[in-house]
């Protein structure tokens, strides 16, 4: 699996519940604080207060149930999502320079699926869009954060791809239409500690390919919010709680911006690789009722 040590993720368990799971180089264990496991990560971070040295690895999991992950979050309180906050993105759909403050979506933990699931294409819509996104979990609860506090409040990153209903986006000018589908944002595979990628201001490279071809191609020093600036921003609005997701903007490349356009179709694969985490690799089918 060749996951960072001290990462986490979520499997199912030989009762047929999910737990999380810790990884290290004899791969993974139930992650425990104060020997109590967990089914899913917010409650672990804030029975660990944000530290990863309070997780201590417990019961084995076996390398084949381990490679079975789930969305690493299947419950955070908030998804809160950062939209333009990559300039070429920005010129892609043709403007000339990003907006003056971050541009702020939200979605719901309805909308989260696994990093190797199927997922379904909804019969509504013919222009499913892809993106490739690093994403910020919360290890503490925060408030009105100054940028020296960051580094406190953040437990690490995973990878994520904002799933994105072109149609139904652009009925008006609000994004919650387009964004909150069902299982269209794919969540994993594991959330790499902070510390392990060099901080909260990680320089990685995100690549996002359909069908092995890539499509988008960046790093996150391309930023134009970093996550710092993200952090207070959004703390200066809202409380953020222990496993809370920032999602932090996608590089150019999408589909909907490419002449002619490029959307999901059955059978297609998207993948997001990003350095330091690993990769998401998802294939769409039409859904069915």
């Amino acid at each position: 699996m060749g996951y960072a040590e001290a990462s986490l993720g979520r499997v199912v368990d030989a009762a047929g519940e999910p737990v999380v799971v810790v990884f290290g180089s004899e791969g993974a264990s139930m992650a425990t604080v104060g020997g109590r496991t967990f089914a899913d990560l917010p409650d672990l971070l804030e029975a660990a207060g944000g530290h990863a040295g309070r997780i201590v690895a417990g019961a084995p999991i076996a390398a084949a149930d381990a490679a079975k992950l789930l969305a690493p979050i299947a419950r955070p309180r908030k998804i809160i999502c950062v939209g333009k906050n990559y300039l070429e993105h920005v010129r892609e759909f043709g403007g000339a320079a990003g907006p003056a403050h971050p541009d702020l979506f939200a979605k719901w933990d309805n909308a989260l699926a696994g990093p190797f699931d199927t997922l379904p294409l909804p019969l509504e819509s013919t222009s499913i869009d892809f993106e490739a996104e690093l994403a910020v979990v919360i290890g503490r609860r925060s408030r009105r954060l100054t940028r020296e506090q960051v580094t406190d409040a953040v437990f690490g990153f995973t990878a994520a791809n904002d799933g994105s209903v072109r149609d139904f986006q652009n009925h008006t000018t609000q994004r919650t239409a387009g964004k909150a589908w069902d299982r269209l944002t794919p969540l994993g595979p594991v959330v790499v500690p902070a510390a392990h990628l060099g901080g909260v201001e990680p320089d990685v490279r995100i690549t996002g390919l359909l069908n092995g071809e890539i499509m988008q191609d960046d790093r996150t020093t391309s930023l134009m919010f970093d996550i710092p600036s993200l952090l207070v921003y959004i703390t200066t609005i809202m409380t953020l709680e222990p496993g809370d997701l920032v999602l932090t903007g996608t590089p150019s490349g999408v589909g909907g911006a490419r002449d002619p356009k490029v959307f999901l179709r059955d059978g297609d694969s998207y993948e997001v690789r990003i350095e330091g985490i690993g990769s998401l690799v998802n294939r769409y089918e039409t859904e069915s009722f």
